[in-house]
């Protein structure tokens, strides 16, 4: 039994070169007992990835190092991003990293919190969706073709050539309470191009908003935003201060950004200022331009 499953982001690359250690282990030295030590690996990095990700293949190390069983672990789907897992064997217990970059890959500059929920996005806006269609609740075309992309179905479209100017954008709820689709509100947005291809986003009506787009695993777009009311001091990402110190159901909020044709969509599992947490909820803000 799994004492208890912690989950750390941001390992580097160089953890990998776990598996080329070798030396004296704690477990047997018979092709059983080291049979039965890759299964028990196994079912401990599945449980800690469990609420992070949707594991598909699971590379292992047969042996280990003296104090850790190591594994590579491939989130399910094409294109699917590795994190390494890590099991103590003296706790019993497994530690998940984030997505693994390759060098010269650029900096991430998310928390690790952050980079967690950009990680669990994709699994929760699935069962939210499903969740939905079991409660036979309405849907919209918004998330048929959010989801259609995030599955790889459809391929969005490159978000740096995105039309600069005025966006008309409309804030869409899934799963709040017992509700399927629910349209918060429409907004006034300014999109504008920034250095190296990133977008800046800006809301101007209603609860402010900004988020500079940054690329991410899997040539998939994020965005970092925050969230702000007016006379607000805090209005870009911070990961090193989450929340506004004025009111703490503002500040930061993250997402994928996907495009089909003139429209881009934010998509962000975030849920500042709601309690419990609902891993069967998701936002999407859909930008259409104002020509």
């Amino acid at each position: 039994m799994i004492a208890r499953t912690r989950i750390v982001h941001g390992l580097s690359v160089l953890a990998l070169s776990l598996f080329a250690i070798s030396g004296s282990h704690a477990v047997g030295s018979t092709s059983e007992a080291w049979k039965e030590f890759g299964h028990t690996v196994e079912t401990a990095c599945r449980a800690a990835a469990a609420r992070q990700m949707k594991v598909g293949a699971v590379r292992i190390d047969p042996f280990g190092t003296q104090s850790y069983g190591v594994a590579v672990l491939t989130e399910a789907g094409d294109g699917g991003a590795d994190h390494v897992c890590v099991y103590d064997k003296s706790k019993g217990t497994a530690e998940i990293g984030g997505p693994l970059q390759l060098v010269g890959d650029p900096a991430l500059p998310f928390s690790p919190d952050d980079q967690a929920q950009l990680s669990a996005l994709r699994d929760q806006v699935r069962a939210t969706l499903a969740d939905i269609a079991a409660k036979r609740l309405p849907s919209n075309g918004q998330a048929a073709t959010v989801k259609a992309m995030l599955d790889g179905r459809v391929k969005t479209d490159d978000i740096a050539s995105a039309l600069p100017g005025p966006y008309r954008c409309t804030v869409y709820w899934y799963g709040f309470l017992d509700e399927g689709a629910r349209r918060v509100g429409a907004h006034r947005c300014v999109v504008s191009a920034g250095g190296n291809g990133a977008l800046y986003i800006t809301k101007n009506t209603g609860e402010g908003f900004y988020a500079e787009t940054v690329p991410w695993v899997d040539r998939l777009t994020a965005f970092a935003g925050r969230s702000y009311l007016p006379g607000h001091g805090q209005t870009r990402y911070d990961p090193d201060q989450p929340e506004n110190s004025e009111n703490g159901n503002f500040g930061n909020k993250v997402g994928l950004v996907l495009r089909s044709g003139e429209r881009l969509f934010l998509v962000s599992i975030d849920e500042r200022g709601m309690s419990p947490k609902d891993p069967t909820f998701f936002e999407i803000t859909e930008l259409v331009p104002q020509l």
